[in-house]
């Protein structure tokens, strides 16, 4: 009993410590997509200017318009990276939730009840994060990233 006792214990350190390291995994995740998105207009707006220039040749055009796709290719990829750090700290959720489920008062269990729709509510915020347009990007990511802080911190209050 004992041990159990402190193997749960143990992961739920584990798990808390946890918390800081994801949160900053999607920061530094959403600042690369910001960078990115950044580079693709850079690259757009040398495409345009190449394209208006009256002694651009065929290769310059190839060329702005390859590194204008490389880029888009660069951006799509920042976008994954930054739903895969989402998507781990949706499971990160999950487990505290089930944690929290497991206990046996009805405080607990309401509790957890609730942590599942706040879940639900980010899950559903998050869902078209690769269809996001880079205009609104920051308050997105910030509002995101808020709604995990709360989550994460309730949960943890709750966990106590």
């Amino acid at each position: 009993m004992q041990k159990l006792l402190w193997i749960s214990f143990l992961s739920a350190a584990l798990a808390t410590g946890a918390c800081k390291k994801k949160q900053d995994d999607t920061d530094k995740a959403a600042s690369e997509v910001k960078k990115t998105v950044e580079e693709v207009n850079d690259k757009a707006k040398d495409m345009d200017k190449t394209a208006t220039d009256k002694g651009a040749t065929v290769k310059d055009l190839n060329k702005a318009d390859t590194d204008l796709a490389a880029a888009k290719v660069d951006l799509q990829a920042a976008k994954d990276k930054y739903a895969t750090t989402i998507k781990d700290r949706l499971a990160k959720l999950d487990l505290r939730i089930a944690e929290l489920g497991k206990r046996t008062d009805a405080k607990s269990k309401d509790l957890a009840a609730k942590f599942t729709a706040r879940r639900a509510e980010l899950a559903t915020k998050v869902d078209g994060v690769k269809d996001r347009v880079a205009s609104d990007w920051d308050a997105f990511t910030k509002d995101v990233d808020a709604g995990f802080d709360a989550a994460e911190k309730d949960l943890n209050d709750a966990l106590k």
